[in-house]
């Protein structure tokens, strides 16, 4: 037997011993640069003050911080993230996460395109607002949360997020301001996968929430949650549940992931079925929903006071049931499909438990006006309001203009339209971010009359019922709607209904309105309290403006309720203030009554 000599073994045990010593350091340098690539790979730049390595392969970064190289904004600040790899991943130089964990951190969303009002953008058309940058941006991103989604979710690490706040991006019209997680947690099992989390949505209420799921090796996903809602007074906060028992397959190589039609969804007592497809190609989503046998009763049992507001004082006697479609192919946008659809069973209002101003609004009546900021407003449609008028007394050009600005399917729709939805989204899509909304003037009474202008989706949901209710339920004709919206709707700051926003603007009766000033009027609607900013110094309209009103126009006059000869040049469109708007540009036009002398 032949013994190694002294020198060799020396040697060898020297070689480990450096490579013990070096391995860290070579395995941080791999791993950062990874990180790094990744992260300039999606437009980011990431640092941070220490990263610490531990054997076999867990890696700690403190004060971990990335930024958008595009924007200069800080979207990422956290102060720890710690990553466990496997090791014998690191020896290939194609790292995987084994664990991984984000500690005191604050994330804040990147920022889209600006939100526009629920109106035509006449200064904008529709084929120079195309973005096929931003769009195609969008596209990518949506194609890759569905590879995100499709990812095995059984063969998920053990992840956990630790008093993390998530930001909206600024500015823009969100319903959320963010979230904070107090925790959530990934956690690999026998039996599959399942996912926990305790924190808070915010917006104008903060919505403490708590969730549980399981995504078993059989495909099933099981689970729900709850999410406290408070009360408007800031009494006590009651719970909305939700429950979801069904299957979810992925297919990560067809880039498909497919939620099976029988899978159910309670929310509170309330039990809908639900079938989705999400596909990377396009990328295309699928959703539809089933909801039979619904009862004011299930209702009102299931969600939180604080969700229905004003609709718990509305009573119903019947059934109905509830569908909903949408197919969505984000490569050819045009081709989007949406239905929505109430099927009623002897339903009809109950007056002797209807305590909203629902019934008789044919007949005159005070309407109290919802403003922004909890204002409200009291006018009195009845002719002894020396403002009100009847809709044969205001100018066909107004009536016609607000119509074609606001809603031009108003008298084609039963208070929520889906076609115009489907333009909405396909027109955004387009132009990769908000351009356009889908409200309806019955869904703008709804908010003006009963429910006021708090952004939040449990006030978007009672505007969709409300305008369902008024145009169903109600017996009140489409025309007496109409007439309503244009008496009590804002056109300046105190200013309501046309007949007092024609005394305000041009001292004259809102039955003798020319073109160009009904024109005017209904581009104020959008932004009633910053009408002045749509005049120069002088009081003459500005470009733009005349932009609005031609282009509002020309669609009058594709509806055939404008002749073509009554539109001047977008040049030629001129109006004169002569009532005491004028004052604002010349205080010394009023005379000693107040009237413009």
């Amino acid at each position: 037997m032949r013994i190694p000599r002294r020198p060799a073994v020396l040697t060898a045990l020297a070689v480990a011993g450096l490579l013990v010593l070096l391995l860290p350091a070579l395995m941080a340098r791999v791993v950062a640069g990874r990180i790094r690539g990744a992260a300039e790979a999606r437009g980011m730049r990431v640092s941070w003050s220490r990263l610490q390595t531990r054997l076999p392969a867990r890696f700690s970064f403190r004060d971990l911080t990335a930024i958008q190289i595009a924007s200069g904004d800080t979207v990422v600040r956290a102060e720890s993230l710690g990553v466990a790899f496997d090791p014998w991943s690191l020896l290939t130089l194609r790292p995987r996460v084994a664990s991984a964990g984000l500690s005191h951190a604050a994330v804040r969303l990147p920022a889209r395109g600006a939100a526009h009002a629920d109106s035509l953008q006449p200064e904008t058309p529709r084929r120079e607002s195309e973005n096929p940058a931003r769009a195609d941006r969008v596209r990518r991103s949506a194609e890759s949360l569905v590879r995100l989604l499709a990812a095995p979710a059984r063969r998920l690490p053990r992840f956990s997020l630790r008093d993390v706040a998530i930001s909206a991006p600024r500015g823009g019209e969100a319903l959320w301001s963010g979230a904070r997680l107090a925790w959530l947690v990934v956690e690999p099992t026998s039996r599959g996968v399942r996912l926990a989390a305790s924190g808070s949505l915010q917006g104008e209420r903060d919505l403490p929430f708590e969730a549980a799921v399981s995504y078993a090796k059989n495909d099933r996903l099981t689970g729900g949650g709850r999410v406290w809602i408070p009360e408007d007074d800031g009494g006590r906060a009651s719970p909305l549940t939700v429950s979801v028992d069904g299957a979810v397959v992925q297919d990560r190589r067809a880039g498909v992931v497919t939620v099976h039609d029988t899978t159910r969804v309670r929310i509170g007592e309330l039990p809908l079925t639900l079938g989705a497809r999400l596909e990377r190609r396009g990328p295309r989503v699928q959703v539809a929903v089933r909801g039979d046998g619904f009862s004011e009763g299930m209702v009102k049992r299931s969600l939180p006071a604080a969700v229905l507001g004003p609709l718990l004082d509305v009573g119903v006697r019947g059934r109905w049931d509830y569908r909903l479609g949408f197919d969505l192919d984000m490569g050819r946008p045009d081709s989007v499909t949406f239905t929505a659809d109430v099927i009623p069973h002897g339903l009809a209002l109950d007056p002797a438990r209807t305590r909203l101003r629902l019934l008789g609004l044919s007949e005159p009546f005070t309407a109290s006006i919802r403003l922004p900021r909890d204002r409200v407003v009291l006018r009195d449609l009845s002719p002894a309001n020396p403002n009100f008028r009847p809709l044969p007394a205001i100018a066909p050009a107004l009536v016609h203009a607000v119509v074609t600005n606001e809603d031009g399917g108003f008298f084609r729709h039963r208070g929520f339209n889906t076609e115009a939805v489907k333009d909405a989204i396909a027109e955004n899509l387009k132009a990769g971010g908000f351009r356009r909304g889908a409200g309806t003037i019955t869904m703008q009474l709804a908010r003006n009359l009963y429910l006021g202008h708090e952004r939040t989706l449990s006030r978007k949901a009672r505007e969709v019922v409300l305008a369902w209710i008024l145009e169903h339920l109600t017996g009140t004709p489409k025309e007496r709607l109409l007439e309503i919206y244009l008496n009590i709707i804002e056109w300046g700051p105190g200013i309501h209904g046309a007949g007092e926003a024609a005394r305000y603007y041009f001292d004259r009766d809102p039955g003798a309105l020319s073109v160009d000033e009904a024109l005017f009027l209904v581009t104020v609607v959008p932004a009633p309290i910053k009408w002045r900013y749509r005049f120069d110094a002088d009081a003459t309209l500005r470009p733009f403006v005349r932009a609005q009103m031609h282009f509002i126009g020309r669609a009058m006059i594709a509806k055939g309720w404008l002749a073509p000869e009554q539109l001047p040049h977008a040049d030629s469109l001129r109006v004169e203030l002569r009532g005491a708007a004028r004052a604002v540009f010349f205080p010394d036009s009023l005379g000693a009554h107040g009237a413009p002398s």
